[in-house]
């Protein structure tokens, strides 16, 4: 009788595994792969010429401000430490 009982599960956990589902090919995955790609690519929405300009001029006004924001920067430390300098070395 006990030995009925243990058998009774390892059967059990057999029959409730699903089977294995059969993977594709690579070949079937990859031509899989270019077709998501392609209708991925169809939802891009691409500016128009006007945008890109509008935004290219934008971050070169940008870098521009940056710039010359820096170059203040550095001349005012520069300053500064070219006074401390010569205030300590006298």
């Amino acid at each position: 009788m006990a030995e009925q009982e243990k058998s009774t599960p390892a059967v059990k956990k057999q029959a409730d595994k699903p089977a294995k589902a059969k993977k594709p090919s690579v070949f079937a995955r990859i031509k899989n792969w270019f077709r998501e790609l392609k209708a991925e690519i169809k939802k891009i929405v691409w500016p128009t010429r006007q945008q890109t300009v509008n935004n290219t001029l934008v971050v070169l006004g940008c870098c521009l401000v940056l710039g010359v924001f820096i170059w203040i920067l550095d001349a005012i430390f520069g300053f500064g430490f070219q006074t401390l300098v010569r205030f300590f070395a006298a």
